[in-house]
């Protein structure tokens, strides 16, 4: 039965025609039957009897250059999102919850039946830092600024599809949108709120007159900063919204604090010397062979290895189809056959990874498995019939899964020097394959030094089929602006996934974005098929709807070996000074450094413990 409510008589001169749901203080991609927590809950992975003091300090790799979250040149800060700027909903890391969010600066929200147009109802306690309160005019200017030549272009992809804002009062705003798209009410949910008086006072530039100002709505203001160095920030004691149910136990530290780092063995030892507090490790090498010392032994710090269930996504060398080196799928795949991953795992990784296979690895619902069945297979051979090469015939008649896998490496050497026979590269005199006199070489760039070690094997299996490639590190600032130019021949990209992909695809795998400076489309990939599946994706109503379409997107990103497969690990390894204590339940959709930020606490118990101990050289009690 549809219910039509209007929460105030202002409303029915906006709404005349609209059928509205209910009020509710949250919303779930499928409905209000998705969400787990009523109003006055609090998340079960909080411990809303948290202490409240402290500090946390912690360590980030590369310069940051600007204080603003959204604007498209230079570096921003760490911390700025969700502790500094708020976004109107808040999205639940439960791990029973596939796309839910709740109240944050919003207190509830209306969604129209249709899913074409929703309401906000603004907290009036809102406040930004300098006091000034939020309202719907910062909620409207929010929307309009992302039009703005200097905001992110991956923003104004994401929420291209809200057509307008519009104000109702002081407190309430409506949101009417362009298209069906069952994710759109939610992904509106993630914009942030910039304080109109502030961002959009006249004369102001958002692109340029905002590196050195963050004025937010969110529990944490800066303190004090130095590019390049560190960033400290402070807990407002009088946040607004301190009490909220979804807010107990979670912003516990009084102050969070930064480090830059440019060089990651100093960052190494930084941490095991006390430079800061925790530290979650990306690098196998760190993980199996430091981090053993005495002071682990004494329980200084811990290590801990701690099991999530995140979408793998896919991480991998991409390559940059914009230079007609890799335009070809053929070479593609040679590329990607030279890398070894066998022999990475077991001598340069003590064994710690897993081979991504595909893009949506590690989720068994939306991993393809097997030959294309069902509505997948009729997916795909609609999409080759309409759109040809673009769906290779692999797609249908082959599994996921890495170029070469299962095979011995001798073997997929021999293949990819066939398929580089087959391409028009032919090998000259000093070994370097050449097409119509341009040699096959390029350029790796890299943003860290740590993968060096990774990637001088790499390269010594392309010489193998005769391609050149010289490996470059790079400043963070520099890596960033190639990557925003697409000024490259390969990087080593990740692409993250949620259980709910949506808009994002979009950007990253999307015709369009392939000529959007700033864009995650760093292969330049411009595909018929993906582009329609996206759509799909985008306008899913149900379910099996959306992982059907996932999985034909997903056999196709494979099969066209746009990317060179990583590896994914499916626990985090963190280390941390024994000084914390956490809920007893992990929500592990969140990487655990953002929840030590979020749901953490000092033990001051502990942190005595540790200070004796440290001050006498015995191990903690």
């Amino acid at each position: 039965m549809i219910r039509r409510f209007l929460t105030a008589l202002v409303l029915m001169s906006f709404l005349p025609a609209n059928l509205y749901a209910e009020a509710l203080h949250g919303l779930s991609i499928y409905g209000p039957e998705g969400l787990k927590y009523k109003k006055d809950e609090s998340y079960v992975y909080a411990n809303p009897s948290a202490a409240k003091g402290g500090r946390l300090t912690l360590a980030d790799f590369g310069a940051f250059t600007k204080l603003n979250p959204a604007s498209l040149k230079g570096v921003p800060a760490p911390g700025l999102n969700g502790l500094v700027f708020q976004t109107p909903m808040d999205s639940s890391s439960d791990d029973g919850e596939p796309f839910s969010q709740y109240g944050n600066l919003v207190e509830s929200v209306d969604l129209a039946e249709d899913r074409m147009s929703m309401v906000y109802h603004i907290y009036k306690m809102a406040k930004f830092s300098d006091g000034h309160p939020v309202t719907a005019d910062d909620f409207i200017f929010s929307f309009n600024i992302i039009h703005h030549l200097e905001y992110h272009p991956v923003y104004k992809e994401y929420f291209k599809d809200i057509a307008k804002v519009e104000k109702i009062d002081s407190h309430t705003v409506k949101y009417t949108f362009a298209i069906f798209n069952q994710e759109l009410p939610l992904i509106t949910g993630q914009m942030l709120i910039f304080p109109k008086h502030i961002y959009g006072a006249p004369g102001s530039n958002f692109g340029s007159d905002f590196d050195n100002i963050a004025i937010g709505s969110g529990p944490y203001e800066i303190e004090k900063y130095e590019f390049g160095k560190y960033i400290t920030l402070k807990r407002k004691a009088d946040w607004w919204g301190k009490d909220l149910p979804k807010n107990r136990g979670r912003y516990n530290f009084d102050q969070i604090t930064w480090k830059i780092y440019l060089d990651p063995v100093a960052q190494r030892e930084a941490f095991k010397g006390g430079g800061y507090d925790a530290s979650q490790i990306n690098s196998s090498r760190d993980w199996a062979l430091d981090y053993k010392g005495d002071f682990v032994k004494k329980g200084y710090y811990l290590r801990e290895e701690i099991p999530h269930n995140r979408v793998a996504g896919m991480q991998g060398y991409a390559m940059n189809m914009r230079n007609d080196l890799f335009e070809s799928r053929k070479v593609r795949a040679a590329i990607a056959l030279a890398f070894d991953f066998e022999w990475s795992n077991k001598n340069l990784f003590y064994g710690q990874y897993t081979r991504n296979q595909n893009y949506f690895d590690n989720n068994e619902e939306m991993k393809p498995k097997g030959l294309p069945a069902g509505k997948v297979k009729k997916l795909l051979m609609d999409l080759q019939g309409k759109y040809g090469a673009d769906v290779p015939k692999t797609a249908l008649t082959k599994p996921v899964g890495a170029p070469g896998e299962d095979q011995p490496f001798e073997k997929n050497i021999q293949l990819a020097n066939a398929l580089l026979d087959s391409a028009g590269w032919k090998i000259g005199a000093d070994g370097i394959r050449v097409k119509d006199g341009k040699p096959f070489k390029f350029t790796l760039i890299l943003a860290s030094p740590g993968f060096m070690r990774i990637s001088e094997p790499y390269k010594n299996n392309l010489a193998k089929i005769g391609v050149e490639m010289d490996i470059k590190v790079v400043q963070v600032a520099q890596y960033e602006e190639s990557l925003r130019e697409f000024n490259f021949d390969m990087i080593v990209a990740s692409y993250p996934q949620s259980r709910s992909p949506g808009n994002e695809q979009r950007y990253m795998w999307g015709s369009p974005a392939a000529k959007t400076p700033g864009s995650r489309n760093y292969a330049g990939i411009t595909n018929k098929a993906i582009d329609e599946l996206i759509d799909i994706i985008i306008k899913a109503s149900k379910r099996d709807e959306l992982v059907d379409a996932i999985q034909a997107m997903d056999r196709i990103l494979t099969h066209q070996f746009y990317v060179v497969p990583h590896w994914y690990i499916a626990y985090d390894r963190v280390v941390y000074w024994n000084k914390f204590s956490r809920p007893k339940i992990n929500p592990s959709q969140a990487p655990i450094i953002g929840n030590i930020i979020e749901w953490w606490w000092q033990d001051e118990a502990k942190f005595k413990k540790l200070e004796e101990a440290r001050s006498k050289g015995s191990a903690v009690n």
